[in-house]
C-alpha cells in the first residue's frame, strides 16, 4: 500500500468511527424517548383508573404544582402533530403512542444493525492499518 492509499483507508476510517459515534448518540436520544413514551402509557393507564373529582397535582412549571379537582372525562385532547389537536378516547391516545412507540424501535434497530455493519468496516480497516 502506497502513501497515499494509506491516507485515503486512515480518512475512511476516522469517517466510520465519527458516523458509529453520531448514530451512538441518536440511540441514546431514541433510549430517552421510549422512557418517555412508556411514562405517557404508564400516565394514562393511571388516568383510566382515577376517579370523576379526585384530587390531582397540576403542573404550572418545572416544580410549581397546583392543587385542582379532575373532571374526568371519556376523550383526551391529544396533540398529533403541527399543533393540530384532536380527540381521542384514552384506549385511542394509548394506540397512537404505541405506535409512536414502535415507531421508535424500528428506528433504533436500524440505527443498531448500521453500527454493526460500520463496525465491521471499522474492523477490517483498523486491520489493514494496522499491518502497514
Amino acid at each position: 500500500m502506497d502513501k497515499k492509499e494509506i491516507e485515503k483507508k486512515y480518512m475512511e476510517y476516522q469517517l466510520f468511527d465519527k458516523k458509529i459515534k453520531e448514530m451512538q448518540e441518536q440511540i441514546s436520544l431514541m433510549d430517552q424517548q421510549l422512557i418517555e413514551v412508556m411514562a405517557s402509557l404508564q400516565s394514562l393507564d393511571e388516568y383510566a383508573k382515577t376517579e370523576d373529582k379526585s384530587e390531582i397535582l397540576v403542573p404550572l412549571q418545572n416544580g410549581i404544582f397546583a392543587k385542582a379537582q379532575l373532571k374526568k372525562e371519556d376523550k383526551l385532547l391529544v396533540n398529533v402533530g403541527s399543533s393540530l389537536i384532536v380527540d381521542k378516547t384514552i384506549d385511542g391516545a394509548k394506540a397512537l403512542i404505541e405506535k409512536q412507540k414502535g415507531q421508535i424501535e424500528e428506528a433504533r434497530e436500524t440505527f443498531a444493525q448500521n453500527i454493526q455493519i460500520l463496525g465491521q468496516r471499522l474492523a477490517a480497516l483498523e486491520k489493514e492499518l494496522s499491518q502497514v
